[in-house]
């Protein structure tokens, strides 16, 4: 791997970038955040006026091998299905913004800059050494930045801690999780390696996003309220506890979780309907609860498989120092 490595990048040095790119990624396998963080990234640059392209890979997506153009910022061409949860909720979410995905990262910033895209945000691209990028945000979890510490298969880390002798930035994530103590740890244990600044976050709830009608409900629609919930990320524990926060009802006997990029199936749900397994004097009710998830989960479903209303809850990345840390990026996006 390090042999790849100096490789690959000898060969970024020689390499010109056919526009600004700014990766967006971590160090670890799954649960840091990033879905939240490109889009903040995306609409920050969006409001100074570029037009912004997003290269992902598509992971599950039937057309990650091949390559394909997920929204030229109009009309979103590809389901979740053909293009992957998170591409397909990049396209969702981001008016404007040009969505591609290949697993041949390449490919997909061009397929970016021929439709227009002026500057191209890697999506999960902090390992793909060979594309020349002004700037390096990686997200790391507040509590435990380097997992067990262990490398992939013993561990979460996709490389060794020294990596981040490679980023411009570092962004801990859900620190509203972390004491103090924790966030201090982890700030000493990341400045071993890397004199890069340090950024807190938090991912917090947004609003509900009803997904039969599109409308947008407030939060505090789950107050007191029994749900049937499900979702299938990195870390469901921390949307179940979301939900809780918010105040939602019988939630512990009425959920159900999966691996993260699950693809879900109408026979996954069969168990929604299984009220007297819950109450077997309300069927009825129970059939009619509400049914909510995550926004990478709801784009995977069709709304007509729940007799019900389904909701999606939408998740905002927020950080004391949004302004500092946008102002030292578009720093380096300057030609």
């Amino acid at each position: 791997m390090q042999r790849r490595r100096a490789a690959n990048l000898a060969r970024r040095a020689f390499q010109t970038a056919p526009c600004p790119m700014v990766s967006v990624g971590n160090l670890t396998t799954g649960g840091t955040g990033k879905t939240p963080a490109v889009q903040w990234l995306a609409s920050a640059l969006q409001n100074q006026g570029f037009t912004i392209g997003i290269a992902a890979r598509g992971y599950g997506g039937q057309l990650s091998d091949s390559g394909a153009l997920v929204s030229d910022g109009k009309t979103t061409f590809l389901s979740a299905k053909e293009a992957g949860d998170e591409a397909t909720l990049h396209a969702r979410n981001l008016s404007g913004a040009v969505v591609a995905i290949a697993k041949n990262r390449e490919l997909a910033v061009q397929l970016c800059v021929q439709n227009g895209a002026e500057i191209v945000i890697l999506d999960d691209g902090f390992q793909f050494w060979s594309l020349p990028r002004a700037f390096d945000l990686v997200l790391l979890d507040a509590q435990k930045p380097f997992g067990n510490g262990h490398l992939l298969p013993q561990g979460r880390l996709r490389e060794e801690p020294a990596a981040l002798s490679r980023a411009s930035a570092i962004l801990l994530t859900r620190c509203d999780r972390a004491s103090n103590e924790e966030i201090e740890d982890s700030v000493c244990e990341i400045e071993k390696w890397t004199s890069a600044p340090v950024f807190a976050s938090n991912h917090a709830p947004r609003d509900l996003r009803n997904e039969k009608s599109g409308e947008i409900l407030p939060l505090g629609f789950l107050e007191r309220r029994d749900i049937k919930a499900f979702a299938g990320l990195a870390d469901n524990a921390q949307f179940y506890r979301a939900l809780q926060k918010l105040g939602a009802g019988r939630l512990t006997k009425l959920r159900r979780e999966r691996g993260d990029h699950h693809v879900w199936k109408p026979s996954d749900f069969l168990w929604f309907e299984d009220a007297p397994a819950i109450n077997a004097h309300h069927a009825e009710i129970f059939a009619a609860l509400p049914v909510v998830t995550s926004e990478k989960d709801a784009v995977k479903l069709d709304a007509r498989w729940f007799g019900g209303p389904l909701y999606s809850l939408r998740i905002a990345l927020e950080m004391a120092e949004e302004t500092e840390l946008l102002r030292i990026i578009s720093e380096e996006l300057k030609p």
